[in-house]
């Protein structure tokens, strides 16, 4: 079980971080499925997986029992708007072709994402934060716990990451994947045919950035390059 693995390994990664002083750990991962994660991830073709900064002051909790939503109707706050509207597009998006604006941040379809699909949530930072990430700090964790980050990554397997801002993408390209070299497609889109994975430059899910930038961006920057082998 892929969550199993990842338990076993943070728990030699909360000793290291203690060992260096590094107070709290929050935990996540593949996202809980009712016990069918592991047969929802290993079926689909893009296996997704956001790779962000840092929890706000949630020691000890677990994000894969997050649902993303509050009241059950609709995604909580722009963190789980974009990020669902991400996930709803990534999963639905073709060569030619992708869920418009309006169909994206649908509550329905939103909601459909957060509670069914399958994927996963990283954090680079697992000492929890404050309300606003310092990226110097997330960049000094990256650093020093590259290869736990690497380890987490290898275990889910996934072949999409979505990077939220620029401090995780550049983290994840130099200090996680520094033995993989990856073609820059374009701003947005940097992609290793030997590893069948993408890495998406994105912007954090709560960045001051209307709905259209954040996610037609994001599609656009895809669909019109046809960087599409993760359907293999």
């Amino acid at each position: 079980m892929i969550n199993e693995q990842l338990n076993e390994l943070f728990s030699e990664w909360k000793n290291a971080m203690l060992q260096n002083g590094h107070q709290g750990f929050c935990y996540d991962g593949l996202i809980y499925r009712k016990g069918k994660e592991d047969l929802l991830w290993r079926n689909s073709k893009r296996r997704i997986v956001f790779l962000l900064k840092e929890q706000n002051d949630n020691d000890g909790e677990d994000v894969r029992e997050w649902s993303g939503s509050i009241n059950g109707l609709t995604p909580n706050g722009n963190f789980f708007n974009r990020l669902s509207a991400w996930l709803y597009g990534l999963t639905h998006i073709t060569a030619s072709t992708y869920p418009s604006l309006d169909d994206a941040f649908d509550p329905h379809n939103q909601m459909k994402a957060l509670q069914e699909y399958p994927y996963a949530y990283v954090n680079v930072k697992k000492e929890t934060g404050g309300a606003v990430a310092n990226d110097n700090v997330v960049y000094t964790h990256a650093t020093k716990y590259a290869s736990f980050i690497r380890r987490e990554l290898d275990i889910l397997n996934g072949n999409i990451i979505v990077c939220g801002g620029d401090v995780v993408f550049r983290a994840a390209r130099d200090l996680v994947y520094k033995d993989v070299t990856f073609n820059e497609v374009n701003d947005w889109i940097f992609y290793s045919q030997l590893h069948n994975l993408l890495l998406i430059n994105s912007y954090h899910p709560a960045a001051h950035k209307s709905n259209e930038v954040m996610y037609v961006g994001m599609m656009e920057a895809i669909s019109n390059n046809k960087i599409l082998i993760y359907e293999k």
